[in-house]
Formats: structure tokens, sequence, C-alpha cells
């Protein structure tokens, strides 16, 4: 008989057929010899059939060599991942090993991160990748470790013993409070490699980067605008239902998202925190402060198509555009008379109303609007409109 391999002569006794399968196991010998060698091995294709027990053993110590590898390099990777810049690519031994052999441990791609303690024991590296056997009795929630499950369980007691001796706001967990301290300190470890922005989240960090790919993956399926992220999607389609729950307690204004709730309190609040430096005017919120400094800075970036006029912002040339087409989206449920600006019509919903919560401290006369109130203040001056 000719082996295959080594094309050397041998006894039919002591050679081995390619597509015979090693005793009760179903992987033949020609899948290892594909595998280890990189071979293309096929019934009849005309060549020899059989390896002889040489070169069977040959390829078991190629596989034994093959199997330590792996092993060190994984154990390297581990070690060593803070400090590494290579790319990972999971690796399947089940193709070159024995099924009498016992196979290498599952490791979580957890540990693939960088891991700040030392190298963990084998018993912590085996971890199920499919297989969590952990189950929360309360919300079948499954785990890879007991550990995670104890603490997932402290979400159903609601007890919160970590707790902010600023705001007295509790957590279930430290590295939640931790997190929440960063909003007092006004820390931001987090930096934008690209805009340097900074973030007091790992995760709003790695959020942010995507705006810099371009990439706006996630459609809205009514309006077809992108976004480039989920999240950003979610909070954008609520816009669509025309559901408000959450309602300003002052002056009973709904909105979509509590975000936008939280800023509005900021406006009845009084407090404007945020100043300019060129002009000291102040600002509730930061996003405001930020649109405001541009007008300073002289650069007019969009421009009007028709009549070749400039704006610092982009909302300004969206409001500027609708004196050429006419466009009036907002109108009134009450008398359905149109505006092109929301604020204005939020102006004229308080004609409506009859409420007149601008008084002249002289005349004691009110009026609705504040603009109203000045006009009538020059007739108290004698200044000239």
């Amino acid at each position: 008989m000719e082996c295959r391999l080594c094309l050397g002569s041998a006894p039919a006794e002591s050679s081995v057929s390619i597509f015979q399968r090693p005793g009760p196991h179903p992987e033949r010998l020609e899948q290892r010899i594909r595998t280890c060698c990189q071979i293309q091995v096929q019934r009849g294709d005309g060549l020899p059939e059989t390896v002889c027990l040489s070169c069977k053993t040959n390829l078991e110590s190629l596989i034994s060599f093959r199997k330590a590898c792996f092993r060190s390099n994984e154990t390297s990777q581990l070690r060593l991942g803070g400090y590494l810049k290579i790319k990972t690519k999971e690796v399947l031994l089940e193709d070159v090993l024995w099924d009498d052999q016992p196979s290498l441990p599952t490791i979580h791609r957890k540990y693939r991160k960088i891991c700040p303690k030392p190298f963990p024991s084998e018993s912590e590296l085996v971890l199920h990748d499919r297989e969590k056997p952990f189950r929360c009795d309360i919300c079948l929630k499954s785990f890879f470790r007991k550990s995670h499950l104890e603490s997932h369980k402290k979400l159903h007691t609601g007890i919160k013993p970590y707790k902010c001796d600023t705001c007295l706001k509790s957590f279930i967990r430290k590295n939640k409070l931790v997190i929440h301290l960063r909003s007092h300190t006004g820390e931001k470890p987090f930096k934008c490699e690209i805009c340097l922005k900074s973030f007091s989240q790992k995760s709003n960090l790695e959020s942010h980067k995507k705006s810099h790919t371009g990439i706006k993956s996630h459609k809205c399926e009514i309006c077809l605008k992108s976004f480039s992220r989920k999240s950003t999607l979610e909070c954008h389609e609520k816009l669509h239902t025309g559901i408000k729950p959450h309602m300003c307690e002052i002056c009973l204004k709904s909105f979509s998202h509590r975000s936008s709730l939280w800023s509005h309190k900021k406006l009845h609040s009084g407090i404007k925190p945020h100043k300019c430096e060129v002009c000291l005017k102040s600002f509730t919120q930061k996003c405001s402060l930020e649109l405001h400094e541009k007008t300073h800075t002289g650069i007019k970036l969009h421009k009007c198509d028709t009549c070749l006029k400039s704006f610092s912002h982009k909302n300004g040339l969206v409001l500027h555009l609708r004196t050429h087409t006419g466009e009036k989206p907002y109108v009134c449920e009450i008398c359905l008379k149109s505006f092109s600006q929301k604020s204005s019509l939020g102006l004229h919903k308080k004609t409506h109303t009859g409420i007149k919560l601008h008084k002249c401290d002289i005349c004691l006369n009110s009026f609705i609007n504040k603009h109203g109130l000045v006009l009538h203040l020059r007739s108290h001056t004698g200044e000239k409109p």
C-alpha cells in the first residue's frame, strides 16, 4: 500500500485508510489532513487513499503542537491584552482535534479586553458562550456566573445601599454611584480623539464616535430621516406618535421625551449658569450658549441659494427659506391661522387664553406677551421705535 503523504510503501495491516472513520467517531482522517496540512483530499481523485502509521503518528503530533500553540497564544493575549494592538480572531479547533481528546476551554469574550486583575485561573476561563447556567427566578434572565446573578437580584429587592452625599440620590451598584458623582464634579475622563469632546461615560464616547464616520444606518420608516445611533432613532420615532407623556407641572406643557422636560424646567427656575465670555449674556442650557457663541465669530457657513444671504446657524437658514417658499407649517388649532415659526404660534395661542401676565409697573396695564409690554413702555419713556 502506498502512503498518500510520504509516498512510501507499507503492508496493508500497517496502513490506515484516509476515508475510514476512526472507530465510533464521526470524523474522518481526511478532515484532519485538510486542516493541518492544507491538502485537498477527495475520494476517487486517483491518488493513494491510505497513510502509513509513521505519517499518522506525525499528524497526531502536529495536531498536539497546533493545540499547544493556540493555548499559548490565548494565554499571552490575556496577560498582555491591555498593551497589544492586534485584531484577535476566534479560532475553532473542533476540526483539528480528535474526538476522544478534550477540547480547549471556551474563553469568554470579556477576557479579550483589558483585564485589570491578575491572570484568571482556568476555572474562570471556562465560561460557556451559549450556555448560561445561572437563571433569575423572578425575571428568568440568565447569567454566566453566579456572582452576576447575585448582583442582578439586588435590582428586584429595591434596596439602594450606595448614596450620593451631595443630592442624596441612591443607587443599587457602586459603579452607578461613581458615574453619577461625575455629574457633580464635572469630570469627563473619556475624550474623543477627533473633536476632543469629553464624556463622563465610555458608552457615550463610543456612541459619539459613530457620528464622525458619517454612516447613518438607522432610518425612520415614516419620514426616511437617517441616524447614526439606534437610540436616537427611537427618540425620533416618538415624535411621529404625537404622544407627549411628560408634562410640566408649572405651565402644563407636554413633551415626548423626559430630557426635553428637564431642559424646559430650567426656564422656570430662572437660573442661567452658562455665560458668554464675549458679551456676558447668560443662557439656561449649554447648547444655547454654543449656538450663541457662533454669532461672535462672524462665520456664516449656511447660505441661501436664492438671495445669497448667509447665516451662522442652520436653523436660521431653514426659517429664512420659508420667506421664499411661503411655507407656514405651524397652524393654530382654534382659528386655523398659520405661522412660519413655532415660537410665533406659541405667542399667538396666548391671545385665545386671554391671560395677560406682563404688567406695566407705571400704569398697571397688562399685556399678553412681553413684546407688547416693551412697545407700551416707550409711551412712558418717550423713546421712539
